[in-house]
């Protein structure tokens, strides 16, 4: 069947839009509302595969992406469409995920790396991911709905109007949802299967999707307290529910298409090779260690509230409040000489003022007040600002802090103004500190605990439980010794 060129360029763009959106039961046998050549289902993957590069980006290690293209391979070679020509790519992201395109394209998250323990739990997600390649569920999914609101984007695209960007804020959301329970349960099984001819052993399919629902469970529960929507892969906890007897009888099953299994690489040599692997934001604005942020290329450090959740976005870096009803944010923008602290938030920012004085901290220049009902992550609300002139970098900091249900006193002042009277100059010591935290592997001692480790690790929040989980010990296991471990530093 041929396609014409817009017809073409829809079906792409609505395959990116649903590849991880509900579909029908795998066990029907109608055949796919609309089925692809194998050439055409490869050129969709290779046009989608740009924009996922561009939107993640691809972590750089080499030798790491060769081991793992080593690994797929090998189970891509006992699927049932082993003549595809896959290609596995890790992208520099630290949520926990990993997806497939049509046309076998396979990516892994350095964040799902960091959770995995072994070379058979690598084979487990990889395997799955292969399986929603050879079963097609990306078309599988598809209906005519679905069809039309693709060939109407494309339509909007080439007309310029504001869908184009709708499209590219659509990939962070859709990749987290996962296909339905039928077809992830499917995926789970066949690539089971693969893994098994392959030679791994596919009762590390059931030891991984324990380890993806702690990092579910500890994810959702800091969401509770933080009084925000939990980030979580796929939702493990909804497809895969504890106590599934039949599901794990159909994993197990696969043992028998090959009793011998051998484990390519011992546990130890395998998280040798993610020694170093880079952990959290990749693409930050600074370095955040424990509740100290430190901007190296402004020379300028500032300390948190402890237990505070740091984040990193295009306005700048914010922090919020155990129970998400405060927010603390810094900015920098351009210096203007001719305006004195308190003219520029006035005149240039448009800030209504009150209580408000010339001050200086770290020998710069600056003015601290309130401003009434400005605008606030909250929306209109009394805000505490501060402003301080880097002569030095040409930077003007702008500070801001702001309660969630403010009407004209600030509950969290004194947080905020304690946090503004923290920056300082970075020092060479900070300098030496301020580098993006990695996995380190480490061999534990007779002493060593979880609890000790999380204390020295450099993680702001969690820190025990996002220890325990990447080292498969959640909830409350310990290190023997001897143990070859990962921690944060």
């Amino acid at each position: 069947m041929r396609f014409n060129s817009v017809y073409r360029s829809g079906l792409a763009i609505l395959l990116t839009q649903c590849w991880f959106l509900p579909g029908p039961s795998p066990l029907a046998e109608e055949p796919p509302l609309m089925a692809l050549s194998e050439q055409e289902e490869i050129q969709l993957g290779r046009t989608e595969h740009r924009k996922i590069v561009a939107q993640f980006g691809i972590y750089r290690d080499d030798n790491l992406q060769s081991y793992i293209t080593k690994i797929g391979e090998r189970i891509a070679s006992h699927s049932s469409r082993s003549e595809l020509p896959y290609h596995f790519t890790i992208l520099d992201d630290p949520m926990v995920n990993a997806f497939a395109l049509p046309g076998g394209y396979i990516y892994v998250t350095r964040g799902m790396l960091a959770h995995m323990n072994s070379e058979s739990e690598l084979a487990a997600v990889l395997g799955h991911e292969i399986a929603h390649v050879t079963e097609k569920h990306a078309e599988r999914s598809m209906n005519r709905g679905k069809i039309m609101k693709g060939i109407s984007t494309v339509a909007a695209i080439a007309t310029g109007t504001a869908a184009v960007y709708d499209l590219g804020n659509m990939f962070g959301g859709v990749l987290l949802k996962g296909y339905s329970r039928a077809f992830e349960l499917e995926a789970d099984k066949v690539g089971a299967k693969y893994m098994a001819k392959a030679g791994y052993n596919p009762e590390a399919m059931l030891s991984t999707i324990e380890v993806l629902k702690a990092k579910d469970r500890i994810e959702i529960a800091q969401a509770r307290l933080e009084k925000r929507e939990p980030r979580i892969y796929h939702g493990i906890l909804s497809t895969h529910p504890d106590h599934d007897t039949r599901y794990k009888k159909a994993i197990r099953a696969s043992a028998e298409l090959n009793r011998v299994y051998t484990e390519f690489i011992q546990t130890d040599e395998f998280l040798e090779k993610l020694n170093g692997l880079s952990y959290g934001p990749s693409r930050q604005i600074g370095v955040v260690r424990k509740n100290r942020f430190y901007h190296p290329r402004l020379g300028i450090k500032l300390t948190f509230p402890v237990g505070w959740r740091i984040e990193n976005s295009s306005k700048g870096v914010l922090a919020y409040s155990l129970d998400g009803g405060a927010v603390f944010q810094i900015t920098s923008k351009p210096l203007y000489k001719r305006l004195s602290p308190e003219k520029y938030l006035r005149e240039r920012l448009g800030y209504e003022l009150r209580e408000g004085r010339d001050f200086s901290v770290a020998g710069l220049p600056g003015y601290i007040a309130i401003a009434d009902r400005a605008k606030s992550p909250y929306g209109p609300r009394p805000v505490r600002l501060a402003i301080l002139y880097d002569n030095r970098k040409r930077q003007a900091y702008l500070l801001t802090g702001a309660g969630k249900h403010d009407l004209r006193k600030i509950k969290n002042d004194k947080q905020f103004i304690t946090t503004i009277f923290s920056l300082d100059r970075m020092d060479k010591d900070d300098y030496r500190d301020a580098t993006v935290p990695k996995i380190q592997v480490v061999r534990a001692e007779r002493d060593t605990t979880m609890e000790s480790l999380a204390e020295q690790s450099p993680l702001t929040n969690y820190a025990l439980d996002q220890l325990r989980v990447i080292n498969g010990l959640y909830p409350n296991g310990q290190p023997e010794e001897g143990q070859l471990i990962k921690i944060i530093d």
